[in-house]
Parts: C-alpha cells; structure tokens; sequence
C-alpha cells in the first residue's frame, strides 16, 4: 500500500511493481452480457503487454508540435479500453475517455468535447471502428477526426521499439458528466491520479485478499478511477461487466459478487439509485440463491445518499449476507479526480427541516420537521472546509456552506478554459491564502467530523427566503405517491412569471402507456389528473406549490454519465417547449426512448 507521507508511486510505476512480484497473477476479467459468450481473463503480463502493443503504435503517429499529444477513446463496454487507457500512460499521450457515440444520441456532446480538446484522432476497437465513421459523417464538427483501431496500431507498433516515448505531466482529461451544463474537460495529473488512487486505498483499506466487481461505466470518473483503475494500483483483481447488463438486470451485479472466489472479499458499489434498483428489483427467488457475506465494501456515491434505500436494501438482503455495516457512503467529483471523503458503517443524522432551509443542521423539532441526512465520510479539516462564499471564511461545525477542497488529488485546471477553472480550482479562504482550493459546487456541514452533503448551489430553490432542495421535494413526492419511477424538480425563471416557477417532472412506467392522451400535451387523461392531485397534496405540507407538473415516459427525464439528474438539461428541455404548454399547470408527453 503507498505510502501517504511520500508522494505516491504513479498508476504505471506501482503496476510495474507488481508486475515484477507476480506477472501471472489475474489482473482484469471481462464477464459478456450473453452467457453463451465466453469471459475474457488477463494476467498482469498479459494487460501490460496488449497495452504496450498499442502503445507502440501510438508513437508511430505523426503528432502536432504546437499542441499536446491526446486522443479520444471511444470504446463499448470491454477489456478493449482499458488496455487502450493504459497504453496512452505507457506512450505519453493523454486520455480522453468517452461514451461511445450514436448517431442522432450523445453527438452534440462529443462535439462539444472536441470543439475543446482540439483533439484530431479517436482510437477505438477494430469492431467498432466503421460504426464510430457512420457517426461522425452525420456530424459537420466531427468527420475531420482521425479513426484508429487498436489493432492497426497493432501492426503499426509491430516489432518497434518506444522511442518517442514522453513523460508527460498529464494522464487523461475527464469529460464532467454535465448535471448542471456542458461538459468541462478537468486536466488530471499523474500526480493527481496518483494521489487520489493511494487515498481509495488507505480509506477503502484495500488488501490483497480484496477483488473488485464493477458494471460501471468506463468513460465515468467513478467507473475508470474507482472500478478500473483502483485493481490495478492496488494490485488485486478486477471483474468488470457491462453497465446495461445491469440496468437490464440488476440482479446480475450482486450474482457476480456471489460468485467471486472464496478467500477473497468483494469490494463494489455505485450511485445511490443502483442499491434503489435492486431493491426494487430484484425478486425474493433471486436473493435465496445469493451469497454477499464476501462484500465487504460497498461504496455508495456520485448522488444525494438516502437513509431509505440504505435500510430498504439491507432488509432485503440481509438474508443473503449483506450488513450496512459494509456500505461505504463517499463523496467526490471529477474535480478532486475522484474520492474526496468516505467510510465504512454510515452516520444517519436526523435533522430539522426548517434548520435546513435557515442554513443550519439542528436537532428536528417534530416528526413532521425531521430529515435524515446520510453522512458522506469523515471530512479532514486538512482537505475539506466548509466555506461561506462572500466572506471566504471557514464556518464552524452545523452552519451549511459551500464545499472546498484541497490537496494533492485536485487538479488546477479544466483543459482550455481559463476563465471558469480560475473560479473552480483557485479558491482562498480568507484565512489560509496559501492554500489554492476548489469550489465543489455542492453545499453542505460538517457535524462531528463528518461531511453531510445537502446539495448542488446551483440547482437549490429559494422560495420566500426558505433554502428547497430539490430531492427533498422529489423524495416527498416518489415516498408519497405510488405508480412514479423517478421524478425531478427544478426551480424556471420565466420572464413572463413574477416568481421564480417551480417544474416538477414525473416519469412513469412503460405500464402507464395508456394514461397518455392523443390530444393536445396540455389535456391529461383521467388517470394523470388522480395522479397530479395526490402529487399536489403530497407537497402541500411543506408550503410548496408547483407552477407546472410534467408526465414523462421511461427515460424522459435526462441523467448524466454516472445516472444523477441532469437538472441543466432537463431545465433547458421544458424551456424549449412551446409557451402554450409552459402556461398550463400540467402537460403529458410519453416516448419510448428503448
């Protein structure tokens, strides 16, 4: 395990070491979706040597002197990518990871990446590379991008040695997942990297008995630090599958953690919403044949944190094995690289309602004024302040403020873009000058030294001069109200409304088809009119009243990377919609968006 004080060995530097103690120990195993298809399973050797094949290709390339050496990665879900990440380390280029696009889907997002980066050339696999041309011939901003397959690059490396090789200063540029805007491309170090990946290790209290399980998503910060990366600077297996095998299934995920070697414990988690969908997914025949006691650690991060889930999902599969007293609830964001603050056996605090929207976390006064707030890991006051934003001074314990973080893991800057990344990662308190700290974005406390996360800046509503989370309003609403998958609030500043309005958006199963009416969006059948009045009920105890109540079909509502609620977008969608339907107090549109 490296060792905090020094600065840490780099991702390759400590693969390297391990290599040199056991090159055939297993590093990574792909499980396919298909059970007719065969798993893919490689030894450290083996990873390194692929990698190193491509990245030997990689430097027969002519690259631009007057720009520095990257190139997009995109890549389905697959032992493919991970072996074209790690050759991008070994040659000297940096990463750009990306979800592998579709035509008509996820384009504008790319192009908004490259219109950044200035990126010339996309490396994917040979399979996908004529799928990856039909895409970016759709698309004016991307068909003058370079296609490369690992395995030209292959050949092209072939019998080559790494002269060309440079060490740079960069790894790879994370893409933010966009919950708020457009994308921003965060510069993360070597340096960074490393940091944050020895700082997983010592919190995570990663052994070598320990092997990771992982559907997520590899162009995901959480998914390439936290599912890829981690195994291999810790030097223990990785097992990975493809995040729709999940969603499709969620059961899948808890049998390959079932299913791993015994002698070894399991580390794996996700956001909050993928202990939600097991929970209420996965059937009572499924859990008997489940074996979770292995499970020692399983990370819950990326979105707000429920107490609910956490209780429901450990009732469910207590049975199996499972203890809550194994759930590491995090905090982090690609700003920090990954990891920010974490530990095992979560705090749940109950707190004031009314506390909450006056700035403070106080004991409730009543059961109708009480929340439980789950806390995101020990916050050391080295790295994590809470910081009120006009004074630039530290705030004491209870009183909520805006996030700051410092250390080693952050990065100095998003890749060209000088204005926002001097706002995000040279933050001073007033205080501490010397220390250069980033603004999170998020808002929240420190009680009894641990950071409880109480929401984004940008997406909290103030009505009155009352502080209204958003997931405060959509649990309310999803606890109250049955026959609802997933909900989103958002405060709309309407230049024609004297107030800020207040959007509500429900999506509804495939099962409600035929609640949605033919006729204009603005009529609702009968079905959703019984729906948006207990939906108005259900928000009427806590003074909320909604300007527009929106029923959407499964996907409608618009998520990021990591499966957070993209609340910019979902606001700038209700904002295109024709004014005859924004004045109503409800409109209805169903798409099958399979």
């Amino acid at each position: 395990m490296a060792d905090m004080r020094a600065s840490p060995l780099t991702l390759m530097d400590q693969y390297r070491n391990y290599m040199e103690m056991d090159a055939h120990a297993p590093a990574m195993s792909w499980v396919p979706e298909r059970s007719q298809d065969l798993a893919e399973h490689l030894s450290r050797q083996q990873l390194y040597a692929a990698s190193e094949d491509i990245a030997r290709g990689l430097l027969q390339l002519s690259w631009p002197d007057d720009h520095p050496r990257m190139i997009i990665l995109a890549f389905s879900p697959g032992l493919d990518f991970i072996m074209a990440f790690l050759a991008c380390q070994i040659a000297g280029i940096i990463a750009i990871p990306i979800a592998m696009p579709r035509r008509g889907r996820e384009a504008h997002i790319l192009e908004a990446i490259v219109s950044n980066c200035g990126a010339t050339m996309t490396l994917t696999s040979e399979s996908e590379a004529l799928r990856l041309q039909d895409v970016f011939s759709s698309s004016p901003a991307l068909e003058g991008l370079h296609i490369l397959s690992t395995l030209q690059l292959k050949v092209l490396g072939e019998g080559r040695d790494m002269a060309g090789r440079k060490a740079l200063d960069y790894a790879f540029i994370q893409y933010t997942s966009g919950s708020s805007s457009l994308p921003k491309g965060v510069l993360v170090s070597h340096s960074n990297l490393a940091a944050n990946l020895a700082l997983i290790q010592k919190d995570f209290k990663v052994d070598p008995e320990f092997v990771m399980v992982n559907w997520l998503p590899h162009y995901h910060d959480m998914g390439l630090i936290g599912g890829l990366l981690t195994p291999i600077y810790g030097g223990i297996p990785g097992v990975s599958m493809a995040p729709s095998a999940f969603i499709k299934r969620p059961v899948r995920w808890l049998q390959l953690i079932s299913t791993q070697d015994e002698g070894r414990k399991v580390m794996s988690g996700g956001p909050n919403f993928a202990y939600q969908l097991c929970a209420d997914r996965v059937a009572d025949a499924d859990i008997a044949g489940l074996r979770l006691q292995a499970w020692k650690t399983a990370y819950n991060g990326a979105e707000p944190i429920r107490s609910i889930t956490l209780q429901k999902f450990e009732q469910r599969f207590s049975p199996a094995g499972y203890s809550n007293t194994n759930m590491l609830t995090c905090y982090g964001l690609a700003e920090t690289t990954l990891f920010a603050t974490g530990n095992h056996d979560p705090v749940i605090r109950t707190v004031s309602i009314l506390g909450l929207e006056q700035g403070n976390i106080s004991a409730a006064l009543s059961e109708e004024d009480s929340r439980q707030l789950v806390a995101s890991g020990y916050a050391d006051q080295e790295r994590v302040a809470i910081a009120d934003p006009v004074s630039k001074r530290r705030l004491e314990d209870g009183k909520i403020g805006e996030i700051w973080i410092t250390g080693p893991s952050v990065p100095e800057t998003y890749f060209n873009n000088p204005e926002q990344s001097q706002l995000t990662f040279h933050a001073r308190l007033a205080d501490q000058a010397l220390a250069r700290y980033l603004v999170t974005g998020d808002i929240g406390a420190i009680v009894d030294g641990q950071l409880y996360v109480t929401g984004r800046s940008k997406e909290l509503m103030i009505l009155n001069g009352r502080n209204i989370y958003p997931h405060d309003v959509e649990a309310l609403i999803q606890k109250a109200v049955i026959g609802i998958e997933d909900v989103a609030v958002f405060s709309y500043d309407d230049a024609s409304a004297k107030n800020e309005s207040i959007i509500v958006i429900c999506e509804l199963a495939r099962t409600a088809r035929s609640w949605f009416v033919d006729s204009p969006e603005q009529t609702l059948s009968t079905e959703l009119e019984k729906l948006a009045n207990q939906i108005r009920l259900a928000v009427a105890p806590a003074e909320i009243a909604i300007t527009h109540l929106r029923f959407v079909g499964p996907m409608g509502i618009s998520k990021t990377t990591s499966g957070k609620t993209s609340y910019g977008q979902n606001r700038r969608a209700f904002a295109d919609l024709p004014q005859s339907i924004r004045s109503h107090n409800a409109s209805a549109e169903f798409r099958n968006k399979d």
